[in-house]
């Protein structure tokens, strides 16, 4: 179940009985404002959405999503994932609220590129964020990001300029 461990951090598959603390965390503003393709109208469209992820775990197919536990308390704490996007792969991340501002942002995007870059063959993984979200660049900074590139993208019906880094 475990797909690897950081100092303070577990990184597991995703199960079905994390389906309410994912419809939990998918309410939160961060979640609207900065994924909002990550919020859920309900328990059951959150079940879907990790039905889907699951499925993809044997096959090793991506998006490839797994949950974000702290080691100490067997708390879920949020998710991390390698997704496609046009320019290759993409490492994403969301963090409960309760949980930001603590470094587990960038202890686990770090850890889970490490492992994804060997686990899946991967030259580079991307992290494309917009602009404005100024703690997500400090991530990935923290994640041993290389900022590439500022890039103007259209998504979720508005043109927004994003900075692209890489790993």
């Amino acid at each position: 179940m475990y797909i690897l461990e950081t100092e303070r951090l577990i990184i597991r598959k995703f199960t079905l009985k994390d389906t309410e603390i994912i419809y939990e965390f998918s309410q939160e503003e961060a979640l609207k404002k900065w994924i909002p393709d990550q919020v859920y109208a309900d328990l059951d469209e959150a079940k879907e959405t990790l039905e889907f992820l699951i499925s993809k775990y044997e096959r090793k197919e991506f998006p490839y999503v797994v949950a974000v536990v702290k080691k100490d308390t067997d708390e879920l704490i949020g998710h991390v994932g390698l997704s496609v996007i046009k320019q290759g792969i993409e490492v994403g991340y969301g963090i409960g609220e309760k949980y930001q501002n603590k470094g587990y942002a960038g202890e686990v995007v770090d850890a889970y590129t490490t492992w994804g870059k060997k686990e899946f063959s991967l030259d580079k993984i991307y992290g494309v964020v917009e602009c404005e979200n100024y703690g997500y660049c400090k991530v990935l900074q923290k994640a041993q990001f290389t900022f590439l590139k500022d890039d103007v993208d259209s998504e979720f019906d508005k043109k927004s300029l994003r900075k692209i880094y890489i790993k």
